[in-house]
C-alpha cells in the first residue's frame, strides 16, 4: 500500500503555529518531540514528521478502509536525513522524504520501494495549485507508462476519498496517491 503527502513550508509557517500550547503533545510522541527539540531546524522536522504520519495514514486507510484519525497512533522513526519508518500498531511503512527550502514531500510504502513506484512534485506560481492540473499530470504519466490514451482515463475518489484510476469505466489495477498544499502538489503511483 502507498501514500504520499506534501507540505508547502511557507504556507505552513503562515497557517500553523506548531509552537502553540498543546500542539506538540497532541500530535507527537515523546520521542518525536525530542527529535524536534534536538533538531537544527525544528520547523522542518515538525513538517517532515507530520508528512510521514499523513502519508502512512493514507496507506493504512487503503487496508483498513476506516480508521480513527489520531496522529499519535503513527510513530515515526528517522533512519537518516531522508528515510524513515512509521509504525501503526504492528504495521510498518517505509518512508522517503524530499526536503528543500520550499516543501517537504514524503512517500510511504508498506513494502520496500521498487521501480514500479514513481512520483512527481508540481509547483505553481499561483498561491494555490489547481487540483485539475495535478489530476491531468498524473493521468498523463500513467498513460505514458501503460501505453494507453489518457483521454480514456479518469480519476474517481471512492467513499473514503481515496483516488482510483478508471479506464473506459473499468477500475485500473494501479495504486495512486495525490496530495496538494499551497503552491505544491504531488502524486505517487504504483503501476
Amino acid at each position: 500500500m502507498i501514500g504520499n503527502d506534501i507540505v508547502d513550508l511557507k504556507l505552513a509557517k503562515k497557517q500553523s503555529d506548531w509552537r502553540r500550547k498543546g500542539f506538540l503533545e497532541k500530535v507527537f510522541s515523546l520521542n518525536e518531540q525530542a527529535m524536534i527539540f534536538d533538531a537544527a531546524e525544528p520547523d522542518v522536522i515538525v513538517w517532515e514528521l507530520w508528512s510521514m504520519k499523513e502519508s502512512a495514514y493514507k496507506a493504512v486507510l487503503r487496508v483498513r478502509k476506516e480508521i480513527r484519525i489520531n496522529p499519535k497512533d503513527f510513530d515515526c522513526l528517522m533512519l537518516n536525513e531522508h528515510k524513515g519508518m512509521v509504525k501503526y500498531g504492528e504495521e510498518v511503512y517505509h518512508t522517503v522524504s524530499e526536503i528543500n527550502q520550499d516543501f517537504v514531500h514524503t512517500q510511504a510504502c508498506s513494502i520496500t520501494f521498487d521501480a514500479r513506484l514513481f512520483s512527481k512534485v508540481l509547483k505553481t506560481d499561483q498561491s494555490c495549485l489547481d487540483s485539475n492540473q495535478l489530476y491531468h499530470t498524473m493521468i498523463s504519466a500513467v498513460a505514458v507508462n501503460k501505453g494507453c490514451d489518457m483521454n480514456d482515463m479518469v480519476i474517481r475518489k471512492n467513499r473514503l476519498g481515496i483516488p482510483e484510476l478508471y479506464m473506459r469505466g473499468k477500475k485500473m489495477p494501479v495504486l495512486c496517491s495525490l496530495s496538494h498544499h499551497g503552491r505544491y502538489g504531488s502524486y505517487l503511483i504504483n503501476a
